[in-house]
């Protein structure tokens, strides 16, 4: 067989050849006890130094070495033996690192209770930014170290703010590695697209999912140790560290919980909650609110309330909203409403 010279080849043709060059070499050694790379070069009709090019590989892959004597020649080794020689120092060096990882794991593992123990007494018991990237991360950790409870109430997905949409993936995580959760949302959240969408992925992790007349304001709370409520009208988060607080909050979630009613993904909109949504409504245009407070509190748009007050004054004949809160009166419908808030 003749390696005969050749134009320029590419990066992975050269390689390629080299790599049937270099078994040519190994071919023509084996067998032959001590060997010359000079003479090998010469059967193949190649250049001496290409014979060099490939020993040198056989040497790195330990299947030639030098013959017994001292002098230039080589011999052939099988590759039984060069796995031997060249992969056994390197298991022997992997497995030595793992055991290197197994102590310095052991060894941080001894300082986990002095982290949590100051995690539990920290310095800051309330921390309030606005810095996107500080609320992420500590939604981030909250979440990440929540194993048994997340509790959550907010808005629908159209109108949740910018932690709320932070959080949602975070909390789902939560779920699927086995914290109980239980967001509420308003009754309005059964209209909306968004929501029944993000709650398609909560009800099969394990959430439970309610809907209320009114939603009072938005939090979450992790395993009632760390609580993520609206401080001021500016964006910022108050992230309180303080079990008193977070207690405060999971208790007044219980009550609001224990009048919800049910999410069944399977049922088609408002599913029975419609009349209770314009008992609500009717009740706080009675109370004087205005219209952005009333469509904050139950969850819904601006736009989205004035239609639905438009359809109350319809259902009951009145041709001003004074005059919808006159008639809701006489009905009862007001005083049902104001009696179900106490």
């Amino acid at each position: 067989m003749q390696f005969a010279a050749q134009a320029p080849l590419g990066g992975d043709q050269r390689a390629d050849e080299m790599d049937e060059f270099v078994i040519a070499v190994y071919e023509r050694a084996i067998g032959r006890g001590a060997f010359d790379p000079a003479r090998i070069a010469e059967e193949l009709g190649v250049p001496a130094h290409r014979a060099e090019q490939a020993v040198g590989v056989l040497r790195e892959l330990r299947l030639v070495k030098a013959a017994e004597g001292g002098t230039d020649r080589l011999v052939a080794v099988s590759p039984e033996a060069a796995q031997m020689e060249l992969l056994v120092p390197l298991e022997r060096e992997i497995l030595d690192s793992r055991h290197r990882l197994a102590g310095f794991k052991g060894q941080l593992s001894s300082f986990v209770a002095a982290f949590e123990k100051q995690a539990r007494t920290r310095t800051e018991p309330v921390v309030i930014t606005g810095d996107q990237e500080e609320i992420e991360l500590r939604l981030l950790e909250a979440a990440q170290s929540c194993t048994t409870e997340v509790l959550v109430m907010q808005p629908c997905v159209a109108r949740e703010t910018r932690e709320l949409r932070l959080a949602r993936p975070l909390v789902l995580e939560a779920l699927r590695r086995g914290a109980r959760g239980r967001i509420l949302y308003p009754h309005t959240a059964r209209g909306d697209s968004g929501t029944r969408a993000h709650l398609g992925e909560l009800l099969p992790a394990g959430g439970q999912v309610r809907t209320t007349k009114e939603v009072s304001d938005r939090f979450l709370v992790f395993d009632r140790k760390t609580a993520f409520i609206p401080s001021g009208e500016d964006g910022e988060i108050a992230v309180v560290y303080e079990s008193t607080v977070a207690a405060f909050l999971a208790g007044l979630h219980a009550r609001v919980w224990e009048s919800a009613v049910d999410f069944d993904s399977g049922a088609a909109g408002y599913a029975g909650t419609m009349e209770e949504l314009k008992v609500t409504l009717l009740s706080l245009l009675a109370s004087g609110a205005k219209d952005e407070v009333i469509a904050r509190r139950v969850g819904m748009s601006e736009r989205t309330f004035r239609r639905h007050v438009a359809t109350i004054m319809q259902d009951l004949s009145a041709s001003s909203r004074f005059q919808a809160g006159v008639l809701a009166a006489r009905t009862g419908l007001v005083d049902l409403a104001l009696r179900s808030a106490v």
